[in-house]
């Protein structure tokens, strides 16, 4: 396998990583590019999200357009933010001034009517007909509830157990959900752990670490460090994937069906990084960035992992060690590298967006 550089395109803002439609602005102008057609905006959306048949597209301000092909279908002009990608319900929100706090719903988009009767200070997360309530910071729990805003259950995120090693003192809190998957809702936290609960009971089922603050605590199955972790719909799974290497985990029995260390399976491939960032899985592949302690001047290379065969399928030096030494130029954690179809996606830190094709 191996890709080589199509194009470099300046000041892009946001894009689609599933059919690289993207945003940008040139001369003071903002543009969105969809199936081809170059739009002339007020702004540049900062978020391109397909979804089904249409693009969401998020601007800065909170405004909301709908998309089907390069026709806009929908437009709601403020106070928006897209949930997760399993649902096609927008995120609405409002902000009381009074206590700066932020109170979230949701509607369907065509018509905007809120499916909650009240907007609750906690942030959304839905999929089919589960409704998941979570605030990191306040209330500092997460709860599954109803149309009408009523607790089904709440879990309490002191019930994690402290780090006493690293924050001591500090509460953990949810980092990503990962989905609901057999009645068991998934999530990483900030503290290294993998929470599976009963989505009916919000009881316990599955508790996972790699933080060595819960090398003594039963309740905690240890693992190696779990690093970043994804739902793979395909055999229905979590992959952790971190800088030593992968673990694979039965998202129904919560039993670990694979696990190898990189520099062990793949010791002249991606054995031989010193440091591997930003994984992102993309089917029987994870993308990464990566960097040796030889490197200067920040991540100048990106690399496709086999998950499958085990091995480093390509790996490329994008933003070379002269370009990045004279402009400063590099990659950053926050911007993965995304395959879709026979293309690759990424953006730098000045907002270039590099495309290649596979040969």
């Amino acid at each position: 396998m191996n890709y080589i550089k199509q194009t470099r395109i300046e000041n892009v803002v946001g894009f689609c990583p599933h059919n690289g439609d993207y945003s940008y602005e040139k001369k003071g102008r903002s543009y969105l590019v969809l199936d081809g057609v170059i739009l002339e905006k007020g702004e540049a959306p900062c978020a391109l999200s397909l979804r089904g048949t249409h693009m969401y597209v998020w601007y800065a301000s909170g405004r909301f357009e709908l998309y089907r092909g390069h026709v806009l279908v929908k437009e709601i002009g403020g106070n928006t933010n897209l949930l997760n990608e399993q649902t096609q319900y927008i995120g609405t929100h409002l902000l009381d001034l009074a206590t700066f706090q932020t109170y979230y719903n949701y509607a369907f988009p065509i018509d905007e009517h809120p499916v909650l009767s009240d907007s609750i200070p906690y942030m959304l997360y839905v999929e089919d007909d589960v409704i998941i309530a979570y605030d990191n910071f306040r209330k500092k729990e997460i709860r599954r509830i109803d149309n009408k805003t009523e607790a089904l259950w709440s879990f309490p995120f002191v019930d994690l157990g402290e780090d006493n090693i690293y924050t001591p003192g500090e509460v953990d809190h949810i980092v990503k959900i990962l989905g609901v998957v057999n009645d068991l809702l998934w999530f990483s936290t900030q503290f290294g752990r993998l929470v599976a609960l009963d989505v009916a009971t919000g009881k316990v089922v599955y508790q996972f670490s790699g933080n060595p603050a819960n090398q003594d605590k039963v309740e905690y199955t240890q693992g190696a460090g779990l690093g970043d972790c994804f739902f793979r719909e395909a055999d229905r799974s979590i992959v952790c994937i971190s800088y030593l290497g992968v673990q694979v985990i039965n998202a129904t029995t919560g039993g670990l069906t694979e696990g190898y260390v990189f520099l062990e399976a793949d010791p002249d491939g991606i054995g031989r990084f010193d440091y591997i960032y930003a994984p992102n899985l993309q089917g029987d592949y994870f993308t990464f960035l990566a960097e040796m302690k030889t490197d200067w001047y920040g991540i100048g290379r990106v690399g496709i992992f086999d998950l499958k065969a085990r091995k480093l399928l390509w790996t490329e030096e994008i933003i070379p060690f002269e370009e990045r030494k004279a402009t400063r130029n590099h990659l950053v954690t926050p911007q993965p590298l995304y395959i879709s179809g026979d293309k690759l996606y990424i953006k730098d830190v000045k907002d270039t967006l590099h495309i290649f094709q596979r040969e």
